[in-house]
């Protein structure tokens, strides 16, 4: 049982990170004139930087040793289509918190990859629970169903890449060691994010060189790629150890996170629905925790 619940203690720290990092994220674009695309660039770059120590101590040789690169490539890949995918919705209007709901559909699509194709448990307590976190992040988001119309198919669409990605990090890491996967993630990621900030018209990047030297500016930065680094090395390590099944529930966890930070930083509104969807997640994450241990 160890290593399960070290899993979900893993998946957990991933959560909080990830929550900081959505809180953190928003506040950089509303202080300062640099666009999301320049921020991701400094994000996994500073991450990388911060994990270059341990993989020199490694060995850059050990650390590059696999068989899978295209694995990794296609890994990656879905990750990134589906990020493009959800800032596409985002950017015909859609309505987020109708978003962020479709998106949690992602563990339900984890789950079911994880029984089809890296044959998994599919036990009918995990299956449970995982709805059980379905139906509270629902509650949490408390979306207008009448808002839905065919663009909610591309978070739909977002949320089953980001489901395959999940699988092809459960894939590897049974196979390769967890900092092969951080460093083909951030080698890969590296000229993609570059491509994709220098898309940006010339003089925003002109005002990029210069916020450069903004040292309030670096510093939310640096602090960004550091929580990036810790989210990506917990989130490797919670697969390496525990069943992709059995940790799917936990990731619902984040959204309470993000929930309650927003409600601390941005005064985001928290309703009934949120501690009645905070609650069911909770329960069900302390019930699947205490069956699994029996």
């Amino acid at each position: 049982m160890q290593k399960p619940m070290m899993g979900a203690c893993w998946m957990m720290a991933t959560g909080i990170a990830f929550a900081a990092i959505n809180v953190i994220t928003p506040y950089i674009s509303q202080q300062y004139p640099i666009s999301s695309s320049w921020i991701a660039f400094f994000q996994y770059s500073f991450a990388f930087c911060f994990l270059l120590p341990t993989f020199l101590k490694a060995g850059l040789k050990t650390v590059a040793k696999t068989e899978r690169f295209w694995i990794h490539f296609l890994r990656i890949l879905a990750a990134i289509v589906g990020v493009q995918l959800w800032v596409k919705a985002l950017n015909l209007q859609f309505p987020i918190g109708e978003g962020v709901a479709l998106l949690m559909t992602s563990p339900l699509f984890a789950s079911i990859g994880a029984f089809l194709f890296l044959k998994e448990k599919a036990t009918s307590v995990r299956i449970l629970v995982t709805l059980m976190g379905f139906v509270g992040a629902i509650l949490i988001l408390n979306p207008s169903y009448a808002a839905m119309n065919y663009v909610a198919f591309l978070p739909l669409a977002a949320a089953f890449f980001w489901a395959i990605y999940s699988l092809l990090i459960k894939y590897l890491a049974d196979k390769d060691h967890p900092l092969t996967l951080l460093f083909y993630l951030y080698l890969i990621m590296f000229p993609i994010n570059l491509v994709l900030a220098l898309t940006d018209n010339f003089t925003h990047a002109l005002k990029v060189a210069h916020l450069v030297w903004d040292v309030g500016l670096m510093g939310y930065l640096l602090v960004l790629g550091f929580l990036t680094m810790i989210a990506q090395f917990t989130l490797v390590k919670a697969y390496h150890v525990a069943d992709a099944i059995y940790i799917q529930p936990f990731d619902y966890l984040k959204l309470p996170l993000n929930t309650l930070l927003g409600f601390v930083f941005f005064g985001w509104t928290v309703g009934t629905q949120f501690w009645m969807g905070a609650i069911i997640m909770v329960a069900a994450l302390l019930y699947i925790t205490y069956f699994e241990s029996k």
